[in-house]
C-alpha cells in the first residue's frame, strides 16, 4: 500500500514539472488561454504623449486585434528602460535619447516607430513667482521626474539655450510626477518643474500657475523601442501592435471627446474638457505615419553628445527599423 501510494506521488510529481517546464516564466511573450498574444508594455503613466497606446488600453482595441497587452508603469524613463533591457517588458515607449544610450553602451536596442515629437514636458512655475525668463532662475532648486530621464534632457537644454550651467548655476532634483511634483511646487521646494499633459492644462485653468517654457526643439520624445530579439521572434505580434496605433491616432484626431472618454479612468481627476483640450493638443505632436521625424532625431543625437550622454553620432539607420509600421 505504501509502495502504491510512493508511486502515485512520483506520478504526480512528474506531471507537475512537466507542466511547470512548458509553462514556466518566461520573459518573452506567449499566448494566453484564449490565444491572445502577450505583451508586455512599459511606460511613464500619469502622461498624454503614449495616447496612442493608451486608449487601446482602455477601450480593448488591443483585445480584438489579438493581443494581450500587460500595462507596466513607470515613474521615470530611465527605469523603463533598465526594466526593457532586463527583460521584464517587451516593449517601452520612452525618449529616443535612450534607445542611442543603449546602442552606445553596446546593447541592442531599436526604436520601431515614431509616437511623439518635441520633449513632452513644460516648465511650469506657480503664477506668484518673481521668474519671468529662464534667466531668473539662477540658483534656484527646479524639479525633474528623474536625473537622466527625458524631463532632465529638457530641462538642460532649455538652460544651455538660456545661458545657464545645468550643473552650476542651478539645483536640479528629483520631483516625481504627477501629484508628487505638484507638492514639490506648492510646498515651494522647488521653483519650476517639468510637467506634462493633461496636468499642465490642469494647473493653468486652476489659476495658481503658468508656463515659464514650453520647449520647442526638434525632438523626438517617444518612441516604441524593443530589442531586435525579440522583435525577430513576435513579428506579427509587433505588426500587429503598431497597426492599432495608428488606427487609434486616426480615430482619435476625428474624435478626441471619444478618446477623452475611454481616458476617464486614466485620468479620473482630470475634467473631460480640459482632457479633451489636451489630447487634440498632444495629438498634433504625434506623427500619423509613425515614422521617426529625421530632424528631430538628429536633434536628439545633438543634444545627446552636448550633454555627454554619448560620445560620438549613432547612425539613423543602426537605430531605427520601421519595417514593421503599417
Amino acid at each position: 500500500m505504501v509502495k502504491k501510494s510512493k508511486i502515485s506521488f512520483l506520478i504526480v510529481l512528474s506531471l507537475v514539472l512537466l507542466l511547470s517546464a512548458c509553462g514556466g516564466g518566461s520573459s518573452q511573450s506567449g499566448s494566453t488561454a484564449s490565444g491572445k498574444t502577450t505583451i508586455k508594455l512599459g511606460l511613464v503613466c500619469g502622461a498624454l504623449n503614449p495616447l496612442l497606446a493608451l486608449v487601446p488600453l482602455d477601450d480593448g482595441s488591443f483585445e480584438k486585434a489579438g493581443l494581450n497587452v500587460e500595462k507596466n508603469c513607470f515613474s521615470a524613463g530611465a527605469d523603463a528602460v533598465q526594466a526593457l533591457i532586463g527583460g521584464s517588458i517587451d516593449i517601452n515607449l520612452g525618449s529616443y535619447e535612450h534607445v542611442l544610450r543603449q546602442r552606445s553602451n553596446g546593447l541592442d536596442v531599436k526604436a520601431y516607430a515614431g509616437l511623439y515629437n518635441g520633449i513632452g514636458y513644460t516648465l511650469v512655475t506657480k503664477k506668484s513667482a518673481t521668474y519671468q525668463k529662464i534667466g531668473d532662475l539662477k540658483n534656484a532648486t527646479l524639479g525633474v521626474t528623474k536625473s537622466g530621464s527625458l524631463s532632465d534632457t529638457g530641462l538642460r537644454m532649455i538652460l544651455d539655450g538660456a545661458g545657464l550651467n545645468p550643473d552650476r548655476d542651478v539645483k536640479i532634483i528629483a520631483g516625481g510626477s504627477g501629484a508628487t511634483m505638484l507638492a514639490a511646487l506648492e510646498s515651494n521646494q522647488v521653483a519650476a518643474g517639468m510637467i506634462t499633459e493633461p496636468t499642465v492644462s490642469q494647473m493653468i485653468k486652476s489659476g495658481n500657475y503658468r508656463v515659464l517654457v514650453d520647449p520647442t526643439n526638434p525632438y523626438v520624445g517617444l518612441v516604441a523601442m524593443a530589442k531586435p530579439e525579440w522583435v525577430n521572434k513576435n513579428k506579427e505580434a509587433m505588426k500587429t501592435f503598431l497597426k492599432v496605433l495608428k488606427e487609434v491616432h486616426q480615430r482619435t484626431g476625428k474624435d478626441p471627446a471619444g478618446a477623452a472618454k475611454a481616458l476617464a479612468k486614466e485620468f479620473e481627476q482630470v475634467p473631460q474638457d480640459v482632457l479633451a483640450a489636451g489630447i487634440a493638443s498632444e495629438l498634433k505632436k504625434m506623427p500619423a505615419d509613425l515614422k521617426v521625424d529625421k530632424a528631430g532625431a538628429d536633434g536628439v543625437v545633438a543634444s545627446q553628445i552636448d550633454l555627454g550622454a554619448i560620445s560620438k553620432k549613432v547612425p539613423f539607420e543602426d537605430t531605427i527599423d520601421l519595417s514593421y509600421l503599417p
